[in-house]
């Protein structure tokens, strides 16, 4: 009944790489045109790349992977999940995370880029990007310990022991 409802849950996580990969596809149509391409060369502007990394490395191929352990270290080592009810939490803060420090990463790109061609340099541009990269440090520790969880997890659940499982 475990592997059922685990596997359940996991119909989420690639709904969402799904999903992570077409916001993927359509940012780097969309950077790909000649003056977003020129836009994003510019100065702080960059950081929507990096915006695109991510949705398309923690969103699409991440969660795609993460759905295969869950579904794959049962199969192959006859151990259950430890710690199963995890699996839905690991999920919700790493998508809400994905998806809020991405839309900040493109925020704050277009505002410091749209600054930065308008001359502004310095504190200035610190000033103005500052708002957005707080979040963006704090949220990217968040991610970083939720993707460290899903780590310890896989981990504990193929080092169980048979009598453990």
């Amino acid at each position: 009944m475990q592997a059922v409802e685990t596997n359940k849950r996991l119909v989420k996580f690639i709904v969402a790489a799904v999903l992570f990969f077409a916001w993927g596809v359509i940012q780097g149509a969309i950077q790909a045109q000649g003056p977003v391409h020129e836009f994003i060369d510019q100065g702080p502007a960059g950081i929507i790349v990096g915006a695109h990394v991510h949705i398309n490395l923690l969103g699409w191929v991440s969660l795609m992977a993460a759905a295969l352990a869950y579904y794959l270290v049962p199969i192959l080592t006859g151990n259950p999940i430890a710690a199963p009810r995890l699996i839905n939490v690991i999920f919700w803060v790493w998508v809400i995370d994905l998806v809020i420090n991405s839309i900040l990463m493109i925020s704050v790109g277009i505002v410091a880029g749209n600054a930065f061609i308008a001359g502004v340099k310095g504190p200035q541009l610190g000033a103005i990007m500052e708002p957005f990269m707080i979040p963006i440090g704090i949220l990217s520790i968040i991610c970083a310990i939720v993707l460290v969880m899903f780590v310890v997890q896989i981990l504990a659940s193929i080092g169980r022991k048979a009598s453990q499982a």
